[in-house]
């Protein structure tokens, strides 16, 4: 297994690749990884271990009811270590979701039978340049095409929508009063940012040591509170989360606008 791969994630892919591999023998022919772990950035307890696994066969209705076992199974092994991810074919690789059918997938603990789970130009991007192999031949020799100029378009919609709604919708707002909100929104934006600047995809983390060089001053504790939440620490630079959540919502407005501007819209 790739030494990238941090050990206590081995452990749960072994246990994974074993369960499978006994219950559904033949089954399982490839397994890729994405995400944070591609990208240097697992952070144990916080990240997922996102995941795409290839299958010989779609899925029957008998295989999804042993992988929801399975992944019961390890949830309760490794309760701080989620798989999250989808069960394609070869062929599905770097297609969008309008043209391959849905299929099996793993988001928050739950297995569900039919759909779609993180299929988009981000993820072919990180698969085809990041990704790497538990099982089967490198990802970086597939045939993904991912079209940029599509990607930043995607992302620009993802801000008009998704991240702008943490500046104008009281429930979103009051995600920035907990850390894991000031986490998600301040380093979500930021990796948005990045790409829309550098035209490539980092991890949270990166993106926000990227933006202590690239942001104005006065928003640097913001970002290396967010930064640091992330890492672990439950340290905070702030005495009041109310001041720290007002902060972040004018921050976020001012990056969705120099997304904008990056961006040309």
């Amino acid at each position: 297994m790739s030494a990238d791969i941090p050990q206590p994630v081995q452990q749960v892919l072994n246990a994974y690749i074993s369960l499978v591999n006994d219950a559904l023998p033949g089954l399982l022919a490839g397994l890729y990884l994405h995400g944070s772990l591609a990208l240097g950035a697992y952070n144990p307890g916080l990240s997922d271990i996102d995941f795409i696994a290839i299958t010989s066969r779609r899925c029957t209705p008998s295989d999804i009811d042993t992988l929801r076992v399975v992944h019961h199974m390890l949830i309760e092994r490794y309760p701080q270590a989620q798989l999250e991810g989808s069960y394609l074919q070869w062929h599905d690789l770097g297609r969008s979701e309008d043209t391959i059918p849905p299929h099996p997938h793993i988001h928050d603990g739950i297995v569900h039978a039919s759909g779609y789970h993180d299929i988009n130009a981000v993820t072919w991007w990180v698969l085809k340049h990041r990704g790497i192999a538990v099982l089967g031949p490198s990802p970086h020799h597939f045939a993904i095409q991912v079209d940029l100029d599509d990607l930043l378009g995607r992302m620009h919609h993802n801000l008009n929508t998704y991240w702008v709604r943490f500046t104008t919708e009281p429930r979103r707002m009051a995600w920035l009063l907990d850390d894991y909100g000031i986490q998600w929104a301040v380093l979500g934006v930021l990796r948005q940012f990045y790409t829309f600047r550098e035209r490539a995809i980092t991890s949270k983390t990166a993106a926000g040591m990227y933006a202590l060089a690239y942001t104005p001053r006065q928003w640097h504790q913001l970002i290396q509170e967010a930064v640091n939440i992330r890492m672990g620490s439950r340290a905070s630079l702030y005495r009041s989360r109310i001041v720290r959540a007002i902060e972040a919502r004018a921050f976020l407005q001012l990056i969705i606008a120099a997304c904008k501007k990056v961006d040309g819209s």
